[in-house]
């Protein structure tokens, strides 16, 4: 049976469907509204998840993976495509899972959940972008030397960084500073899995209004 990604628009569940394109693994996508909790076909997603959040994915046996880090494994663990699959194995393996730690809690936690959230005063989300310089300086050192995180291969973590990047501008937070990471950027976002799935958000968004 072919696993079910529940999915609300430009969120971060963007990367576990990056990362399938990228695997060549087929996935039926649930269209969350991630205001109401509502599923395009009915029910809520809090019957999937009690939190109500993505990335959630239903496997094919029925059970669900939640959190997108783990979504991004299972996915890279799953695909056919040989070029995408890293085995725990190999050392480049916990390279992986260092930078998918990384995204998920000095990016993604850190700075979108302050950000994004209304409720925070404009000082407050500042504070939180001011986070991004040193963890960009990070990443800039780091990719001067390797066309993407951990080496010459497109992985899980760059889908994860990849989505980060869609959202960063419209988070207030840029590159332009930073040369490498700033190709980094450019080069991940001109990927055709990436291109096609912003593609594919924006036009769904278009259709529901």
């Amino acid at each position: 049976m072919t696993p079910t990604l529940y999915h609300a628009p430009m969120t971060c569940s963007m990367a576990v469907r990056i990362a399938a394109a990228e695997g060549d693994l087929d996935l039926h996508i649930e269209r969350v509204d991630l205001g109401t909790k509502a599923l395009a076909s009915g029910g809520s997603l809090r019957d999937v998840n009690t939190l109500g959040q993505v990335s959630t994915l239903r496997l094919g046996t029925g059970e669900i993976l939640t959190e997108t880090s783990a979504c991004l494994l299972w996915v890279q663990a799953h695909g056919p495509n040989p070029a995408f699959h890293v085995t725990a194995d190999d050392p480049v393996y916990f390279q992986m899972v260092r930078w998918l730690g990384f995204v998920a809690t000095e990016l993604h936690k850190q700075i979108f959940r302050v950000v994004f959230y209304d409720e925070a005063t404009d000082a407050v989300k500042d504070r939180f972008r001011a986070l991004a310089l040193d963890r960009f300086a990070l990443l800039d050192d780091h990719l001067a030397t390797r066309p993407f995180l951990t080496g010459d291969q497109f992985c899980a973590a760059d889908a994860y960084l990849s989505w980060f990047f869609v959202l960063a501008a419209r988070a207030g937070v840029q590159t332009h500073d930073y040369a490498s990471l700033e190709a980094y950027r450019e080069r991940v976002l001109a990927r055709p899995t990436v291109t096609a799935m912003i593609e594919d958000d924006q036009t769904y968004r278009e259709g529901q209004q």
